[in-house]
């Protein structure tokens, strides 16, 4: 009797104790997951893909034709603290051209490529009241800088003449303005990131017309051109 109830307290013991381990796990996982994701400071990267939008009465022409660039987004968050600052770069192609110089008897012969672009470099400062939610939503203060390049590249067809590279344009001017948007955690590191932006830009010119001559040489007009008003953005957000 006495080696019966011996054994069944070794066993109850022995259950309790297992029982204590696994809670014991679980709460620390638990607590490793809650700190991974209500971290004192916490860095943020999104990397996303951009289009301008020039009229903002007419979303259709953005879905129907969308001019693609990217963003890349870094910003430092403190969990105590409403506001944090950050910055914002971003590249997009407004107009591509492809002209061949198809003259066989010309040493310059080839294909001229011209990529007229934006650039972009904003310093941001976020408010996101809901850092610890599942969803976040927030908007943010731009300042900083807008350009129009002109890039350009000539690939001769003749193998002994060298390939030219080069940016022959580039004009910037101060911009501001303010962006909403929101963060979806699909996980503890990764977060969907769907930000609108308007902006107000400084005078700038595009390239309107390119050509090449029969040397080679690149020419090109220039004319006023006002900056989109704003710019969609939607892409993956690491926090970490």
């Amino acid at each position: 009797m006495k080696k019966s109830l011996l054994l069944l307290f070794a066993l109850m013991a022995l259950t309790f104790v297992t029982q204590a381990q696994t809670s014991n796990k679980k709460s620390d996982s638990s607590k490793s997951k809650t700190e991974k994701v209500h971290k004192a400071v916490q860095h943020i990267m999104t990397f996303s893909a951009m289009s301008d939008v020039h009229n903002e009465d007419d979303f259709e022409l953005l879905l129907d034709s969308p001019q693609l660039g990217f963003d890349f987004s870094y910003r430092k968050q403190d969990q105590d603290k409403l506001f944090s600052n950050g910055i914002s770069l971003g590249w997009q192609p407004i107009a591509t051209a492809d002209r061949v110089i198809a003259d066989d008897s010309s040493i310059y012969a080839g294909t001229l490529k011209a990529v007229n672009q934006m650039i972009h470099a904003h310093y941001t400062v976020t408010f996101s009241p809901f850092k610890q939610k599942r969803f976040q939503p927030y908007i943010e203060g731009i300042v900083g800088a807008k350009g129009v390049a002109l890039s350009s590249s000539y690939d001769y067809d003749d193998p002994q003449q060298t390939d030219i590279n080069d940016i022959p344009y580039f004009r910037s001017a101060l911009n501001y303005g303010y962006a909403g948007g929101f963060r979806l955690r699909a996980t503890e590191l990764i977060y969907l990131d769907v930000r609108y932006a308007r902006i107000q830009s400084g005078d700038l010119e595009r390239i309107t017309e390119i050509d090449i001559d029969e040397n080679g040489d690149l020419s090109f007009d220039k004319g006023p051109w006002k900056a989109p008003i704003g710019y969609l953005r939607a892409g993956i957000s690491l926090t970490f």
